[in-house]
């Protein structure tokens, strides 16, 4: 389980960009060609019928809510949800809220939350979900990812490292 506790929501509320650690770079598309083959209806934008990729709960959603009414956003913000290479065990999740998406990007829905994710890593994040909660008595936002325990994370950090030094 990946504790993002950069997201001590109560304490930082400046702004949503550095609530949430948006740092605006794109990300150059590395995963694609090294992923297994998909259904291509599972990865065209949302539907409606499928069940989101990345489950936020409640509690998450909530405090989501909260920290764009507290920032004032007025225009239409998703959750950005993804995988980075660095951390000490090789990768980190990381959150953004986002206001731009592209064709790159997979759009679901979970708990009224906009939840959005690069194509690529689609199945990197399948069956994630993103709570808030406190740990060692600090808050944040917790992401449980079933995709990387065991050896299912030797093959996703091999394809992290190929996007570390992609610009």
């Amino acid at each position: 389980m990946t504790i993002i506790r950069c997201l001590g929501l109560a304490l930082c509320v400046s702004t949503v960009a550095a609530i949430l650690g948006c740092d605006g770079s794109p990300h150059a598309e590395s995963f694609r060609s090294s992923l297994p083959a998909a259904d291509a209806s599972k990865q065209s934008g949302s539907d409606s019928t499928e069940s989101p990729i990345v489950t936020v709960t409640p509690k998450a959603a909530a405090t989501i809510s909260q920290l764009i009414a507290d920032a004032q956003v007025t225009s239409k913000v998703y959750l950005r949800v993804r995988v980075v290479p660095g951390g000490c065990q090789g990768y980190m999740h990381k959150l953004d809220l986002d206001s731009q998406t592209s064709l790159e990007d997979h759009i679901s829905e979970s708990a009224g939350i906009q939840v959005v994710c690069f194509k690529r890593q689609i199945e990197m994040l399948r069956g994630a979900q993103v709570d808030f909660g406190e740990e060692d008595g600090k808050q944040g936002f917790k992401i449980d990812n079933p995709n990387f325990k065991g050896e299912w994370t030797k093959k996703w950090l091999a394809l992290l490292e190929k996007e570390k030094d992609v610009k």
